[in-house]
């Protein structure tokens, strides 16, 4: 099938401000940056022409620019995705995944396969990308110190992204928490000093907070911050 034709196709269902993108590597989406923040819809493969999954997710590049100060678009994993957004709101489109695979490889395939995006962006993006409109939203959730619970929330490097977005908020509690996981890393590598994991773990640490240490906060703390907003579908 032709590609100019599956892009007109997906140009149609795509959302306001929203554009399609083929990757390099052949993988179309709907994307559309607003400000610092990517909204991604991923929408298939152009080299297989299957749909074989539907998801979303958000880059804040005001995070990834500090987890990576030679960040590009497209390194590494977003900042948040949609499977991690289940852990705190109820998620499921389970009716959408069931009609999974199709064909991008026929006009009936592809129009099917519009349907069923269309019937995702509505049910699942456009409230995912509502509620996380900046970092300050993250906020209520990272009062915890069950780092598990952070991993899940974030797509990778979870308490990397909670020490960066409570400088960049100036949390109150940020010397101490930096301080705590300083000395657990200490701990650590004195129990374990061959583990080369642990020790390239603990370098990236410390290369955040040094990029920290001359990183202005974008916010003044205020504790109104720590109200979840409701989540809206």
């Amino acid at each position: 099938m032709n590609i100019e034709y599956i892009t007109k196709k997906f140009e149609g269902i795509s959302p306001e401000g929203f554009n399609v993108v083929i990757s390099k590597e052949n993988y179309i989406s709907l994307e559309k940056i607003n400000n610092t923040i990517l909204n991604k819809i991923y929408c298939g493969n152009l080299n297989a022409f299957f749909l074989t999954n539907i998801s979303s997710s958000i880059i804040f590049f005001e995070i990834e620019n500090i987890l990576n100060n030679k960040y590009e678009l497209g390194q590494n994993n977003p900042t948040i995705d949609i499977l991690g957004n289940k852990f705190l709101f109820k998620h499921d489109y389970q009716e959408i995944l069931i009609q999974l695979p199709v064909s991008l490889d026929t006009e009936a395939g592809i129009d099917k396969a519009c349907q069923l995006i269309q019937q995702y962006i509505e049910q699942e993006a456009i409230p995912f990308f509502n509620y996380w409109q900046d970092i300050r939203d993250f906020l209520p959730f990272l009062e915890t110190k069950n780092n598990g619970f952070i991993a899940d929330l974030f797509s990778g490097d979870g308490f990397y992204k909670k020490v960066i977005i409570w400088k960049l908020c100036s949390h109150p509690g940020y010397n101490e928490l930096i301080e705590e996981m300083f000395e657990i890393f200490m701990q650590e590598l004195k129990e374990s000093p061959k583990d080369k994991l642990l020790k390239k773990d603990y370098d990236k640490y410390i290369k955040i907070i040094k990029t920290l240490e001359k990183t202005k906060p974008l916010y003044e703390w205020d504790e109104k911050y720590l109200i979840q907003k409701p989540y809206i579908k």
